[in-house]
Formats: structure tokens, C-alpha cells, sequence
């Protein structure tokens, strides 16, 4: 029996991965991304930095509409990647009770395994889309798109 990964499975391994690590350190701390998962939400409360933690929720709907609606989970895979991304332009972060906010002086191994889980996703949709779109065009009559048909 052969074991056959798909590349949104390779997805969600490096998303389960990258919790076992820490994902960023401040002057004071590292913190511990499975922690950061399922705490992030409350930063929501207190800045504008919170909304990047939204990135795991569209990066989870992107797994679950990739085979039935894949332009959906395209789009949420965009966003998702975008706001992972995003987390690297912020300077200061609150990594505690108390809401103080310390500097980000360092990216760890589970902030890049998670961006690469979402860059992982976005492949797979734009590849699926690609196969979608190449299939329609094959059966699409002579002359309307002659001069882009993929030859045979």
C-alpha cells in the first residue's frame, strides 16, 4: 500500500507542526505558537493586531471549500497568507496578562512553518484553479481562444 500526501495535507501537517514550536520572541519572552493559536483572539480586543490571528480560521475554511468550492478557498487563502504576512511588519506586540507591549526582536521556526503552510494552501488552490480552467478550455470550440489553447 502506498502513502500518497496531497499538498493540502502537506498544508495542515505544517500548520500541526508549526505549533509544536515557538513562533516569536520579544525582549522579554518566546512565545509558544499552540498558546499564541488559541489566545491570539483576545488580542483582538486590545489593537489591530489581534486581526491577524483571523488568518487561522481562513486558512481552515480554505482547507474545508478546497475540493467543492475551490475559487473560495483560493480567495480565503489569499487573505490568509496576506495576513500571516502581515505579522512581520508589526514592531511591538502585548505577550502577557497585563496588555504591555514589547518588541518583536525575532521570528522562530513555528512563525515561518505556519506562513509556509499558508503559502502551501495558496499553491494548491491556484493549482487546482489552473487544472479547472485548463479543463474548460479544452472543450471550448474552435477559434474562441485558438490563439491561447494549450496545444495537444
Amino acid at each position: 500500500m502506498k502513502f500518497r500526501m496531497g499538498i493540502v495535507q502537506v498544508s495542515i501537517l505544517l500548520f500541526i507542526i508549526s505549533l509544536t514550536q515557538d513562533c516569536y520572541c520579544t525582549d522579554t519572552n518566546c512565545s509558544q505558537s499552540f498558546i499564541v493559536l488559541l489566545l491570539g483572539w483576545a488580542l483582538m480586543l486590545m489593537d489591530g493586531v489581534g486581526l491577524i490571528w483571523l488568518a487561522n480560521p481562513l486558512l481552515i475554511a480554505a482547507w474545508f471549500t478546497y475540493k467543492k468550492h475551490p475559487k473560495a478557498s483560493m480567495v480565503l487563502s489569499v487573505f490568509s497568507t496576506l495576513l500571516a504576512l502581515f505579522f512581520l511588519m508589526v514592531g511591538v506586540i502585548a505577550d502577557n496578562e497585563g496588555g504591555i507591549k514589547h518588541p518583536i526582536v525575532s521570528y522562530k521556526a513555528g512563525y515561518w512553518l505556519w506562513v509556509m503552510s499558508h503559502v502551501t494552501m495558496l499553491i494548491a488552490t491556484f493549482y487546482k484553479m489552473l487544472q479547472i480552467n485548463t479543463e474548460k478550455a479544452k472543450h471550448l470550440p474552435d477559434g474562441v481562444i485558438s490563439k491561447w489553447r494549450i496545444p495537444k
